[in-house]
């Protein structure tokens, strides 16, 4: 796979009214082919599987290719990709792809790729950085992670995003805080009552405890 097979798969599902609004969306920060998810993952899904096995090199390589294109869906594959990889990824490699061509969707994306392979110090190494995206990321990065969520570095990663003003840290907060009331929603509970939390970040938080509240 290359980034001009990935092309040669993509440009035939192009609709450029879709690709309109789909910029749009972006606050036209990308260009798009138009192309909607279920498209993109069906018509790149077997060209994705046969990379599974191949050298963490190799697929750094094709990731950087699939970023450097204009379209922003090249750059999901690359994050389909990865995220279906289950080799070794560099974490300082993985910052550089999420500070590049960044924005929220790539991001989020990404967040998961590196709370496969993050340790707590690479975490609250990028919670202290000037970089909107990478504090984003050390707030996220355990999404899904049910029970083996460490709360402690969860608290910490919050509280060093808390109180910037900022909207996308605000929300990743109250995201986090849903996600993990899922699992423990008394401890959900308990911080939000003892955090002054921005009102974006409280009403997301709170959606997550509103169904989780135990008995």
């Amino acid at each position: 796979m290359t980034a001009a097979t990935v092309r040669a798969a993509l440009e035939p599902l192009a609709n450029p009214a879709d690709a309109q609004a789909m910029s749009t969306y972006m606050r036209n920060h990308f260009p798009f082919l138009g192309i909607k998810t279920p498209g993109r993952r069906e018509a790149t899904k077997e060209l994705i599987r046969s990379w599974r096995g191949r050298e963490p090199a190799e697929v750094c390589n094709l990731a950087e290719e699939l970023w450097a294109q204009e379209e922003r869906e090249f750059h999901y594959v690359a994050c389909d990709l990865l995220r279906a990889y289950k080799g070794e990824l560099g974490v300082s490699w993985l910052a550089a792809l999420v500070t590049t061509n960044s924005w929220w969707d790539t991001v989020d994306a990404l967040a998961k790729v590196v709370g496969k392979r993050a340790s707590p110090r690479d975490m609250r190494a990028w919670s202290r950085t000037d970089n909107l995206w990478l504090r984003r990321v050390s707030v996220i990065h355990q999404l899904g992670f049910k029970e083996k969520t460490d709360p402690l570095l969860l608290a910490e990663m919050i509280d060093a995003a808390n109180g910037t003003g900022e909207f996308f840290l605000n929300k990743a907060i109250g995201w986090a805080l849903r996600d993990y009331a899922r699992t423990e929603p008394e401890w959900v509970q308990r911080f939000v009552e003892q955090h002054d939390l921005a009102p974006l970040a409280r009403r997301e938080a709170l959606k997550g405890l509103a169904g989780n509240r135990k008995a």
